[in-house]
This record gives structure tokens, sequence and C-alpha cells, in this order.
């Protein structure tokens, strides 16, 4: 299931919204949706990389509501190191659930800051493709709010523009700056200002770009898929990633 269609499928459970909103607490800087009929199955192996990764603050988790594998799933976490605590306030990781309208091919993705994070070159790359390609469908949704640790932000001076692949401009974020180019599919703009650049004018068919939120820091990108056109500021930093 690509990142397109996992959206639709979350965003059709019926009480996804009031879920999402269920706690201000329990509201953290990363969030994990999961859908699988067995939670207790991927959800320790991704807590255990974004632990390496330093997106998780500590090992204390709760659950919002019921689920039919609930006890399977906290024993799982609690032979991880993780500490089951009734409240919801100050735990690491707040779980919800919710059924889906129908049955979906097994998946994951984690939103950072309001943006998908790019996990095609990291080790959760290998366990999401192994849940499309060999687990059944499933009917329910996992969602984990995660509070995560204090981490250090690079601002980013340029942003790296790439078509088809191929660097073609640096754009200097110091400067206020409007660009157009040419793709196969028609045009797409970017406009930068007071050192954030954001998508101002796209020809794709989705527009997930000119929504996007301006990048600014390093390691953030915008991802234009119908017109191959990637806005990269560069650096070291964990990848963050709009995808239209």
């Amino acid at each position: 299931m690509d990142r397109r269609g996992f959206f639709k499928t979350i965003l059709s459970a019926p009480l996804f919204a009031p879920l999402l909103l269920s706690s201000s607490s329990s509201k953290g800087s990363l969030q994990l949706y999961i859908i699988a009929d067995s939670p207790q199955l991927f959800l320790p192996l991704i807590l255990q990389e974004l632990q390496n990764y330093g997106l998780v603050s500590g090992f204390t988790f709760t659950l919002l509501n019921p689920h039919p594998e609930e006890k399977d799933l906290k024993r799982s976490l609690v032979q991880k190191g993780w500490r089951y605590m009734s409240k919801e306030n100050r735990v690491a990781a707040a779980l919800s659930f919710n059924l889906l309208r129908k049955n979906a091919p097994p998946s994951f993705t984690l939103i950072r800051n309001g943006k998908i994070w790019d996990i095609r070159a990291k080790r959760l790359y290998a366990l999401w493709k192994e849940m499309n390609n060999r687990h059944g469908l499933s009917t329910w949704l996992t969602q984990v709010s995660l509070k995560g640790m204090q981490e250090n932000i690079c601002p980013g001076n340029s942003v790296f523009i790439y078509m088809d692949g191929q660097k073609i401009e640096n754009v200097s974020l110091k400067k206020n700056s409007f660009r157009s180019f040419r793709t196969k599919r028609g045009k797409i703009s970017i406009v930068v200002e007071n050192g954030k650049a954001w998508v101002s004018e796209s020809s794709c068919c989705h527009r997930i770009c000119l929504l996007s939120p301006p990048v600014s820091s390093a390691g953030e990108r915008i991802i234009c898929a119908p017109n191959h056109f990637l806005l990269e500021v560069p650096g070291s930093h964990s990848i963050d990633t709009s995808i239209g």
C-alpha cells in the first residue's frame, strides 16, 4: 500500500478524528499509525528502531481504549523493557485503537511535525515491505502518540532542487526569491522567503506539495512525485518529508 492509499484508509475510520484529538496531553512530536490486527507483532520492533534514532523519550506506555489483543500487546512491550501505566499523563507512548470501515493491507506510517517521516533509507523500510507482502488484510488501526527527545534543529542555508533524480539548482535561503521549473507534466514553482522555501504552484493532479509546510531545516524535503521534483534542505539531520 502506498502512502496515499494508507491515508485514505485511515481517514475512512469512523471514529478516527475523535481518537486523533482524544487528549492534548497524549500528543507527541511523533505520530505512528499501524494497520494490523496484531500490532504486537510490529510495534515493539518499530519502537526499538525509533529509540535507536533517538526519537523516543522514556519507556512508559498506556492504552486509551480497548483492543482484542491488548493482553498480548502489553506483554510484548513489557518484554522489551516498557512499563504499563494506567494514566496517560507523562507516558512516553499513548496507544489508541479504531476499526477501519474495510479491510486493508498491513502497513505503517510515521508523521513528524505534520510531515511524513521518510523511512526508505532506514531499517524500518524492510519491516514495512514485509508487512505489505507477507501478512493478510487487517481491520484494526493503532495510533501511537510518542513524546520525543529534544533535538538540535540545524537551520539550512540553501535548498537543492532535483528533477528526475538530477540536481539542477542550489537556491539560497538567505535571499527572497521565486523560481519556476518546466517538468514533463507542466510546471512547478517555489518561493523562498524569510529563510523558508515552499511550493507555490504545481501542475500535478494531487496538489499535496502545494499544501506541504515550508522547509527550512537540514534534512527537510518536499517531493512532488508526478513531476519527479524534489526540494531538499541539505544536511545530516533525520529527514522529514512531505510527498505529493
